[in-house]
């Protein structure tokens, strides 16, 4: 048997050797990964994967479920905490410390081994070869100063990270917190470069649809200066570095104003090849949000086809076994105008869906709101209600009377054996986002109606182009016997609220205009019940907990880690 048995094993053991000698995916060295063109492109694609979508990411809610717009009906979700102010330094609940310096980590080593690794490519020259690294490059230097915008308007001042550390390196350990002044400066630095690299269209064209371009990295520089500007961070009195500038005098204010005006009209009036504008609104609001690619886009976050999205949103009569999750407030109802563009003022409950602002049919699903060919919803209760109603399943029907109908394809039909799926963008800067900030920078600067640098807009003018797409006519009223600032910025901030609702806007806007006591008042919803003929409507406070203090603002108390 021995001599059967000995030469056998000696011919699987050097099998195996052959087999040990093969060195494993995972311990891939750099030159391994950047010098191969079947490789080199998974570290940058991996760069993108920090950013974070909006759609159900906390605990199965919206961040707008912690502003005076929304409310989850999950009632374990870590959303509550946050709009009750439950939170504490070292759980924030909206935290993305972590997420942000691991994509900056991850950016950082892509452009280090760019620089320092010889790549081959077919058919490709040395030239070319450069030409495809500096794009990249410029790729991860918008990702950075992403990242880092995401950390200034969370934390204030943080640990600028400038080049790649190995794990354990000292030097990292002894990383400062950075003033918040150096950290907008950075920003703007890494925008700036990244637009020099980078073309109008993305690397593939078409195929490359989200990839970071110039038109993102002017956008990031657009939003960086506003909130620069913005009241928040130039506190009369403010002597903390870290938190906003100090000692902002109104000459340096209106100086970062107009600043914030220049960047947000290079994104507007970005050309492409053919003279044609970069991006455009999109001619339907409605459809904007279901619609891929579109060209009002300028950075979002995607993910592969699903309907999760459409299974915890629907109403649980049109989702799977879910239904609810991030549910609009009467508050947000009451935000609209009327389809003529005049304030909405309190009447006949039964009649207050009718004749107002195009977006809330859009937005929002009330008791006998049509879901597309899905169906109709009843949100009543009494006779002919079903689990739609207010109230009537824990954690899935809505606990305001209203449910989010605003990103929801109605194509995904949970009746049918194969429900379906669809690619769900969530936009992180669009072009409706820039035209208000650039009417709301205009209107800091210069005033509701001039345009004094030629950039082609007054701010009036800004806003009236997003309303107009949003469905308004001629008759508009909304900015009519508007002649001051203050009344323009009142304006401006209901216009955002309404236009950008859902798309985390609200939340970080309300904290950097210093307007957090919106968020210290209670929310309410709608109870609506039928009894034969008779039907009935009132309103009810839902939730009576809300509170934000100064803690909330987070950038007093974060940046411990370092």
């Amino acid at each position: 048997m021995k001599k059967y048995i000995i030469p056998v094993l000696i011919m699987v053991a050097l099998s195996a050797c052959n087999y040990m000698d093969e060195k494993p995916y995972d311990w891939a060295q750099p030159i391994d990964v950047f010098s191969m063109e079947a490789s080199y492109e998974k570290p940058i694609t991996q760069a993108y994967s920090y950013l974070k979508g909006g759609f159900n990411r906390i605990s199965g809610s919206f961040l707008d479920a912690a502003t005076d717009d929304g409310m989850s009906t999950i009632n374990i979700s870590t959303i509550h905490r946050l709009s009750r102010a439950y939170t504490t330094s070292n759980n924030p609940v909206e935290n993305c410390w972590d997420a942000s310096y691991q994509g900056i980590r991850q950016a950082l080593f892509v452009q280090k081994n760019l620089a320092e690794i010889d790549l081959v490519l077919n058919n490709k020259s040395s030239e070319d070869v450069i030409e495809i690294k500096n794009i990249y490059s410029g790729e991860m230097y918008c990702l950075r100063a992403l990242y880092e915008f995401d950390l200034l308007r969370h934390y204030g001042g943080y640990p600028i990270v400038s080049k790649f550390y190995n794990l354990g390196d000292p030097e990292l350990s002894q990383k400062q917190r950075s003033s918040f002044a150096d950290c907008v400066n950075n920003i703007i630095s890494l925008c700036d470069s990244a637009e020099k690299y980078l073309d109008v269209t993305p690397v593939g064209g078409n195929g490359g649809f989200g990839r970071m371009t110039k038109g993102a990295a002017l956008a990031i520089k657009a939003k960086t200066l506003i909130l620069a500007a913005s009241p928040l961070f130039n506190q009369s009195g403010n002597g903390n570095t870290f938190i906003g500038y100090t000692n902002a005098s109104a000459s340096d204010i209106q100086a970062r104003w107009e600043s914030a005006a220049a960047a947000c009209a290079a994104v507007i009036n970005l050309k492409k090849a053919d003279g044609a504008n970069a991006y455009s609104l999109h001619a339907n609001y409605e459809r904007l949000f279901v619609t891929s690619p579109n060209n009002e886009y300028i950075i979002f976050v995607s993910a592969p086809k699903s309907n999760g999205l459409e299974n915890r949103q629907l109403p649980p009569t049109l989702s799977r076994d879910l239904g609810g999750g991030t549910v609009p407030t009467q508050e947000f109802v009451d935000a609209f105008t009327m389809a003529d563009g005049s304030d909405y003022v309190e009447s006949d409950i039964s009649t207050q869906y009718k004749n107002r602002d195009p977006r809330l049919v859009a937005s929002i699903g009330f008791n006998g709101s049509t879901y597309g060919a899905l169906g109709t919803i009843q949100t009543k209760l009494g006779d002919g209600s079903t689990i739609d109603g207010l109230n009537l399943i824990a954690d899935r029907s809505t606990n305001t009377g209203y449910y989010l109908r605003k990103f929801i394809d109605f194509n995904i039909d949970f009746s049918k054996a194969s429900p379906g799926t669809a690619f769900h963008l969530f936009p992180l800067i669009r072009l409706a986002d820039v035209f208000l900030l650039y009417a709301e920078a205009m209107n800091e600067a210069y005033g509701p109606d001039v345009d004094p640098l030629g950039f082609g807009l007054s701010a009036k003018a800004a806003v009236q182009r997003v309303r107009t797409r949003a469905g308004f006519k001629a008759n508009d009223k909304y900015l009519t016997n508007v002649a001051d600032v203050a009344t323009m910025r009142s304006k401006i901030k209901d216009e955002r609220r309404v236009e950008l609702s859902f798309e985390e806007q609200r939340y970080f806007d309300l904290r950097r205009w210093m307007d957090g006591n919106k968020l210290n008042q209670s929310v309410t919803g709608i109870r609506i019940e039928q009894v034969g003929a008779n039907l009935t409507a009132n309103y009810f406070t839902v939730d009576g907990l809300r509170r934000f203090e100064s803690k909330c603002i987070c950038i007093r108390y974060h940046c411990k880690k370092q």
